[in-house]
């Protein structure tokens, strides 16, 4: 009888299968020069990983890993965010000295980071990220050879992609590791676990209850994937493979729905597993607290490369079971203060002990439980803890100018559009110090509030979610969030005076954000200000050069006014900033058609249909072009595209029926397309001369 390996079978045999052993290949360490392999795993929590204890997590790559080296049990972010995290891991030092506190900024260029590093010591180095906050313009592709940012995932409201799935990326390291001689570094970062959560099938079946852990369980086999990819390709000898999360997400503990707020353990701790053939022991468990700091030099150090000044320390020795003086761990969140103006938080970790500073101070035993503060100020652990916070700098007001400076420079910034979108914003007016501010424990419902707002926005209950906004702007004024959700509500519903006045405020709050300048501009432009329109469109530019609404906007401005070269000008710096936009070609075809530039209008226009194929306008513009050069079929079939996506509109349905009684000397269907225009307009300005001439031809004997 045949018998079929259990979960524990399968998970040792396909270990096996991914890695080797020492003795199928080259002995561990012979090699001068291993490779490396960094896996990241964004807003993955470890108590949702299967050898982290999970029961019914679907994570046997993951599992392997730990099984063939070391596990890090308590291995923490020291800032929950995306962008500070992920600098963190490759520089080894904490935000607060690369004064990158949230996402949206930039990695200054002076910091030595992996890929720079062992670049310059003959590394081919290599990554493929998949969000657009670690998009190369971030700082993190200097010393990448090859840095693949491409997104194709939109999120479900609608524009610009922002990501992309597991199987994509991993398919996409693959295709840039080939390119690799020698000994390779290599960086995949998978972005699936962050809201929102959208597995794929099966996953999306067999998780239909809790989402995340199927997206979780997509990228572990996506993971998988990579493995065996690499190992088929003869890449995964002698290499150090290192899997580890940047930080978790709340899923609704402590009132927190995804993560950035707060420094519970949710979303610090995270899944840190380092697989080094010969050189780790395999099924090593580590319960001592280390922080994400402390990945850089211990890679390096294992690799046999001597790390630069670091905030971080080699974790070699407890690789080797030997231990580590007891130390201290750094931790903040300015995510609350940058978002909302709540107050920000920053803390202290020990091995027992976590104390949080914050308007209502907490102190945790936080191996045990965050569930009871157990702060007291004469405590001796939050004295302290205090003491050893003054070694960390806040960011303080010089810092909070240096922060808006860096954001208002047009070859600093980058579009933060799709970051807000995200939930993510940057740059603040208020100093975090400024007394009153809101304690995020007593805001938490408010991020809540602005998620039900959406949903209620989107479900077309526009007054639900008009209240739920102001509640949250008169318990909150600073918030910019509800300030632009409720400018574009008003936007919508045509009352132009309060959208421009909740637009007015967020640019006031942050002058660095572009969407504030785009969506002011837009209201300045449906009221007839094209000077006070073109002054927002042109901050927002400034702010992010492939902002295309911006751009295309301004072009429409610009081409009313007949300032044709200044038009072209705008619009062609947006496409050469990497702008990808059916609106931008769509003004430079309404541009060069008006210079009878029939060609190049042909081409964007052409462009414009590709990129948005219900766009009636541009199908039309090319029967208008095919006209003009006396392609009278093609002209037809170019309306009747046109027609289709906007059955309609009797313009077209009309100039339809001119093309065949004057274009092909076709009375009778010129006839049928006169009569469905008087139908689908029946009373617009043209629809009396269309009932007249149907009359003379019916008069004439057409049927």
């Amino acid at each position: 009888m045949r018998r079929t390996l259990g979960p524990a079978g399968l998970f040792l045999l396909l270990a096996a299968a991914l890695f080797g052993t020492a003795a199928e290949g080259q002995e561990a360490g012979a090699q001068a020069k291993p490779n490396l392999l960094l896996i990241t795993l964004d807003t993955t929590r470890a108590d949702h990983v299967g050898c982290y204890g999970m029961k019914g997590a679907q994570t046997p790559v993951l599992d392997g890993l730990a099984a063939r080296g070391a596990l890090f049990e308590q291995a923490h972010s020291a800032v929950p965010l995306t962008l500070p995290s992920h600098c963190v891991i490759l520089t080894g030092l904490l935000s607060s000295e690369l004064n990158l506190r949230v996402n949206g900024l930039k990695l200054k260029e002076d910091v030595p980071t992996l890929a720079t590093i062992l670049k310059a010591r003959g590394y081919w180095t290599g990554a493929a990220v998949s969000s657009v906050i670690l998009e190369k313009e971030r700082g993190l592709s200097r010393g990448f050879a090859e840095y693949d940012d491409r997104m194709t995932l939109s999120p479900r409201s609608g524009g610009s992609p922002e990501e992309r799935r597991a199987m994509e990326v991993t398919d996409a390291a693959l295709a840039l590791v080939k390119k690799s001689t020698g000994p390779y570094f290599l960086w995949v970062h998978y972005y699936d676990p962050h809201y929102e959560y959208r597995p794929p099938e099966p996953y999306a079946t067999a998780f239909s209850k809790n989402p995340y852990d199927g997206e979780i369980a997509y990228m572990d086999a996506a993971v998988g994937k990579l493995l065996e990819g690499l190992k088929a390709a003869g890449k995964l000898e002698s290499t150090l493979v290192v899997a580890v999360g940047d930080h978790g997400e709340g899923l609704m503990e402590h009132g927190e729905r995804q993560h950035g707020v707060f420094l519970y353990e949710y979303a610090l701790r995270v899944p840190l597993m380092v697989v080094f053939d010969g050189r780790v022991r395999p099924g090593l468990k580590i319960p001592s607290l280390c922080g994400l700091e402390d990945l850089a030099p211990t890679i390096l150090d294992l690799m046999g490369v001597p790390p630069p000044k670091v905030d971080g320390v080699s974790l070699r020795p407890l690789l080797e079971g030997k231990t580590l003086p007891e130390r201290s761990f750094y931790i903040e969140s300015y995510h609350g203060y940058f978002t909302y103006g709540w107050a920000p938080l920053r803390g202290i970790m020990t091995e027992k002990w976590k104390f949080i500073e914050a308007p209502r101070a907490e102190l945790y035993d936080w191996r045990v439980s965050e569930n009871k503060n157990l702060f007291a100020p004469d405590r001796p652990e939050v004295k302290a803890a205090r003491k050893e916070l003054t070694r960390y700098a806040p960011a303080d007001a010089d810092e909070m100018a240096q922060l808006e400076n860096f954001l208002k420079d047009p070859s600093n910034a980058e579009t933060l559009k799709k970051l807000q979108s995200l939930g993510y914003l940057s740059g603040g007016g208020t100093r975090p110090d400024t007394p009153g501010l809101l304690d995020p424990k007593d805001a938490i419902g408010i991020e809540e509030d602005l998620l039900k707002a959406k949903e209620a926005g989107d479900m077309g209950q526009v007054k639900e979610a008009r209240d739920i906004l102001l509640g949250v702007i008169k318990r909150n004024p600073q918030n910019v969030p509800a300030l632009s959700m409720l400018g574009l509500l008003y936007l919508g519903l045509g009352d132009l005076e309060r959208a421009q006045a909740c637009f007015t405020e967020e640019v006031r709050l942050k002058p660095q954000m572009e969407t504030g300048h785009l969506n002011l501009g837009t209201v300045y432009k449906r009221t007839g200000k094209a000077d006070l329109a073109e002054k927002e469109y042109r901050a927002a530019l400034a702010l992010s050069p492939r902002m295309p609404e911006a751009a295309s906007n301004l072009g429409q401005l610009l081409l009313n006014q007949k300032r044709t070269e200044e038009a072209r000008s705008v619009l062609e710096a947006a496409l050469a900033a990497g702008a990808v936009s059916a609106d931008l070609y769509f003004e430079l075809g309404v541009l060069e058609a008006s210079a009878s530039n029939w060609e190049k209008a042909r081409f964007d226009f052409t462009k414009t249909v590709s990129l948005d194929p219900r766009r009636d306008e541009a199908f039309a513009n090319l029967g208008k072009i095919a006209y003009a050069q006396g392609r009278v079929d093609e002209a037809i079939f170019q309306f009747e595209r046109a027609s289709r996506v906007a059955p309609g509109k009797a313009a077209y349905l009309a100039t339809l029926g001119s093309l065949y009684l004057n274009g092909k000397n076709d009375a009778p269907k010129g006839l049928q397309y006169f009569q469905r225009a008087i139908a689908a307009e029946p009373y617009s300005p043209d629809a009396k001369n269309l009932r007249e001439l149907v009359r003379q031809l019916q008069a004439e004997g057409v049927k």
